[in-house]
């Protein structure tokens, strides 16, 4: 497994039954500019690590870091549960990555994930 990728699935391992806050910032194609954000709040029960074989169009990213556990996203009406009990973060492309001690961030060619725990 890629270093930078064991690393934060490291972190995301010793923070199960904790609370996490996701920042997911979406950016424009072809810039550094933001167009759209999420903050989910998600109670981590564990993370796997999924290879996906290789897609003809890369609609299918290589990797993807899967979060299982419940959580809400914030919209404009309050919070509302996510569909599912999974939080997906997919790893296509060129894939940088922080940790500190109070959480990590994964920056794809399209995402910045900013991930950290709630203070105990």
């Amino acid at each position: 497994m890629d270093q930078r990728i064991d690393q934060v699935s490291q972190w995301l391992e010793s923070q199960k039954g904790n609370v996490l806050f996701i920042k997911k910032e979406e950016l424009e194609t072809g810039k550094d500019e933001v167009m759209n954000t999420d903050n989910v709040r998600f109670t981590l029960d564990s993370v796997d690590v999924k290879n996906n074989k290789a897609s003809i169009d890369d609609y299918i990213p290589s990797k993807e870091i899967i979060l299982h556990g419940s959580g809400t996203v914030q919209t404009d009406e309050g919070p509302t549960d996510l569909p599912s009990d999974v939080y997906e973060i997919p790893l296509g492309g060129e894939i940088k990555t922080e940790k500190d001690s109070n959480g990590v961030k994964v920056e794809t060619e399209d995402v910045i994930y900013t991930i950290f725990a709630q203070s105990r």
